[in-house]
C-alpha cells in the first residue's frame, strides 16, 4: 500500500505486469495523468484504489478485465468520458465509488449485473439520461449515490427491489 502519501506523477502502464498483485491502494496522493490500460492486466486484484489524487482522462474499458475485483475506488478524481459499459463485467465487486469526478453520459444497463453490491456511489458528476431499469437487479444495495447529477426522467419502479437499501441518494439532478 501506497496511500496516503506525496507520490506525484502518473501512475506507470509497467503496473499491469504485477499480475499476482492482490491489492493496490494509492489513494490520497498527489498523481496525475490517466488510468492506463495496462491495469486490465491485474485479474488477481481484488482491491483497487486510486481515489484523492487528480487522476484525469477516462476510465479504461480494460478495467472489465479485473474480474477478482471486490472493491473499485476511483472517487474524487477529474476522470471524464462515460463510464465503460465493461464495468458490468465485474460481478464480484461490493463497493463501486466513482463519486466527485467529471464523467458524463448515461448510467450503463450494465450496471445490473453486481449481485453482491453493497454500495453504488456516482454522485457529483455529469451523469445524464435516466435510471436504468436494471438498478432493481442490485438486491445487496444498502447505499446508493446518484445525487447532483443530470439524471433526468422517471424513478424506475426497478428500485422498489432494493429491499437491503439503507441510503438514497438521489438530489440536485437537474
Amino acid at each position: 500500500m501506497l496511500n496516503q502519501n506525496n507520490l506525484n506523477g502518473s501512475i506507470p502502464s509497467t503496473i499491469g505486469q504485477l499480475i499476482s498483485l492482490v491489492k493496490l491502494d494509492l489513494s490520497q496522493n498527489n498523481l496525475d495523468g490517466s488510468i492506463p490500460d495496462t491495469m486490465g492486466s491485474l485479474r488477481n486484484c481484488t482491491t483497487l484504489g486510486l481515489n484523492d489524487n487528480q487522476l484525469n482522462g477516462s476510465i479504461p474499458d480494460t478495467i472489465g478485465n479485473m474480474n477478482s475485483l471486490r472493491y473499485l475506488y476511483l472517487q474524487v478524481n477529474q476522470l471524464s468520458g462515460t463510464i465503460p459499459n465493461t464495468i458490468g463485467d465485474l460481478s464480484s465487486l461490493l463497493e463501486l465509488q466513482l463519486n466527485e469526478n467529471q464523467l458524463t453520459g448515461s448510467i450503463p444497463n450494465t450496471i445490473g449485473n453486481f449481485a453482491s453490491l453493497v454500495t453504488l456511489s456516482f454522485g457529483d458528476n455529469i451523469l445524464s439520461g435516466s435510471i436504468p431499469s436494471s438498478i432493481g437487479n442490485l438486491a445487496s444495495l444498502q447505499t446508493l449515490d446518484l445525487g447532483n447529477n443530470q439524471l433526468t426522467g422517471s424513478i424506475p419502479s426497478t428500485i422498489g427491489a432494493l429491499v437491503s437499501l439503507e441510503k438514497l441518494y438521489l438530489d440536485q439532478n437537474y
